[in-house]
């Protein structure tokens, strides 16, 4: 009996000095207020609140230790969806890229429809300060202007 107290005890001591469990970081995406879609889509496996991480052997995962705030189709459907809106929107991947060593980039690759054009967009940018909506943010406003732009010089 006084040795399973004492395995106990020390079982108990290790669990309190072992490191703190990180805590979940939330984030969002900032979307320009003037950017106006009709529709918009994400792409499974990106469109949960959960981030998806592109890992080096190409497979997707999800950070077990950062969410998006709501799901990223909710949070770019709120921004971007209006009454008389032009064009859709398909967010093909919304992504940490971790398949280069050492690097954590925010990636975003969009295809935006209008009528019969569509144009393609994607940006990456590096996360390396932590701030993930920031990066998220940024690498969306590329993607989306460039795709926007390739729609509308499309033929």
């Amino acid at each position: 009996m006084k040795k399973s107290a004492a395995c106990f005890s020390v079982l108990l001591l290790a669990g309190c000095l072992g490191p703190a469990p990180k805590v979940p970081a939330y984030w969002t995406i900032d979307v320009d207020s003037g950017a106006k879609a009709a529709f918009v889509t994400v792409c499974a496996p990106y469109g949960g609140q959960r981030i998806a991480v592109l890992r080096q052997d190409g497979s997707v995962a999800f950070d077990p230790a950062n969410s998006f705030a709501a799901s990223p189709a909710a949070i770019i459907k709120d921004a971007l969806v209006v009454r008389g809106g032009r064009g859709a929107v398909m967010i093909r991947r919304l992504a940490l890229d971790c398949r280069a060593a050492g690097r954590r980039d925010a990636l975003v690759e969009i295809d935006y429809i209008l009528g019969e054009k569509t144009g393609n967009g994607a940006a990456s940018v590096p996360t390396a300060d932590g701030n993930y909506t920031a990066a998220f943010s940024r690498a969306f406003e590329k993607a989306y202007a460039q795709a926007v732009k390739a729609a509308e010089d499309a033929k």
